[in-house]
């Protein structure tokens, strides 16, 4: 690693000319992974020397806020030569950032395109964020249906996207329908004048256009496949899906949600990290505003039952003092159900059609735990601290309901949210801990008055 940093600034000094082929035994990954330790100057120099293919399966492998450092420096020339070279799917989340960061460059390379790139991109840009659309490449092989193997063969070699990183090569019928597919592997070893219609698979996995880049992700999974085409409304083949975008959405969204479960707005793990002071202050504040907000209510509700509290049993003090365990206990369980129902219904384990069995299997578990729970803090605050059988009692009810209350709204809130069409990852740990420190000071006030009440 550290000779290829050094070659990598060795080579780009003016005074090296002939380094290119230095880098023949890295790959693209390690080269830009040894170019981001770089300056800037350095890095400018290195893609001036480079052909702008190569670059552009440098640049790939970067991250997108490095990519569009390194595309802002360069001349709108040579970087839109750069960004022409890359791969469709690459290039439209490239321009999405650019657009986002520096949108007078973007306007200005998109114009610089050719007219193919440009309709293409134009194309991809209009697909919803976050669908297959917007994931897919237009790079892939396809051959009519009506070739025999030797045609086949021959078609391919004329192609101009024949070095397409595409696994299957795709049957399409006259109107450009998808009808099939074959491999490589069974048309090379296949005779020359075997009809493609009698060896191709008729059944490929495919998805449409539309489709949420999460269920792409799940039918990856389910089928072990490598590669998924993508069809419009009336089955006309778009484009293709690679598991390497499958593997970036995967990371995607698991990023998201746990940067959503730890109460943070902004789910762009990239931005998160690089942002500012003052934008990375903006993104994790709201939720914390909610806590304060839930602070103040418990402050209230203490100072409500300091008022009708009446120290006859024990005393203010020690009643108080348990309010900790009784927070922290509710709060953890209900965030321990709420990651794994958002877990569960982000990788399909859990579905919304099953919401009551599977509401109903955590307060389940939840009413094992709380008597668990609460029969221990009750032989703890009898047999070891001393504490009255009444204050003993009323801890332990107030522990046991707490837990069986926490893994209700730790279960449902997220169920609820999918059934409104709202990210379940919002029920967050700031809004869970809020809601069950609130609820559960009111079921321990609430509990331990009316027992005093009774007994007085």
């Amino acid at each position: 690693r550290d000779d290829l940093v050094t070659g990598v600034q060795t080579c780009a000094l003016p005074i090296y000319e002939d380094f290119l082929s230095f880098f023949n035994s890295y790959h693209e990954a390690d080269i830009a992974e040894a170019i981001q330790e770089l300056p800037t100057a350095y890095k400018i120099d290195f893609i001036k020397k480079v052909t702008p293919e190569n670059a552009a399966e440098i640049i790939e492998e970067m991250s997108l806020p490095q990519q569009t450092q390194l595309i802002s420096s360069l001349k709108i020339t040579l970087g839109t030569k750069v960004i022409e070279e890359m791969e469709p799917d690459n290039r439209v989340d490239l321009i999405e950032e650019l657009q986002a960061n520096d949108l007078p460059r973007a306007k200005k390379i998109i114009r610089a395109l050719p007219k193919e790139e440009k309709t293409e991109l134009k194309t991809l840009l209009s697909y919803p964020e976050d669908s297959a659309g917007a994931i897919m490449t237009t790079s892939f092989l396809y051959i009519p249906e009506n070739l025999t193997v030797k045609q086949a063969i021959e078609a391919i070699k004329v192609l101009e996207n024949k070095d397409a990183p595409s696994y299957f090569i795709y049957i399409v019928n006259t109107s450009n329908q998808l009808v099939g597919h074959i491999t490589f592997r069974h048309l090379v070893l296949t005779s020359p004048d075997v009809m493609i219609k009698s060896i191709r698979d008729d059944a490929p996995i495919f998805t449409f256009v539309d489709t949420d880049q999460e269920d792409v992700a799940r039918s990856f999974r389910k089928y072990g496949i490598v590669e998924m085409p993508v069809l419009d409304q009336h089955n006309q083949l778009l484009g293709v899906i690679t598991v390497d975008d499958v593997v970036d959405v995967v990371m995607e969204e698991a990023t998201e949600d746990i940067y959503k479960l730890s109460g943070t707005s902004e789910s762009d793990e990239s931005r998160l990290l690089t942002s500012t002071i003052f934008q990375s202050t903006l993104s994790r504040s709201p939720w914390l505003m909610i806590t304060i907000f839930g602070g103040i209510l418990a402050s209230l509700l203490i100072s409500y039952y300091a008022n009708f509290f009446s120290p006859k049993l024990f005393s203010l003090a020690l009643s108080l003092s348990f309010i900790p365990m009784l927070m922290g206990l509710g709060g953890n369980v209900g965030n321990q159900s709420a990651a794994i129902i958002v877990r569960g219904l982000a990788t399909g384990t859990i579905k919304p059609s099953s919401a009551i069995q599977t509401i109903a299997k955590e307060v389940l578990i939840g009413l094992l735990m709380g008597t668990l729970l609460a029969v221990s803090v009750f032989l703890f605050n009898l047999v070891i601290s001393n504490h009255t059988l009444i204050f003993s009692s009323i801890v332990s009810l107030a522990l046991f309901f707490n837990i069986l209350f926490a893994t209700f709204i730790g279960s449902a809130l997220p169920l609820l949210f999918v059934k409104l069409r709202i990210d379940p990852a919002i029920a967050s740990a700031p809004f869970i801990s809020t809601a069950l420190d609130i609820a559960g000071q009111i079921i321990y006030f609430s509990l331990t008055l009316k027992i005093l009440s009774f007994i007085s």
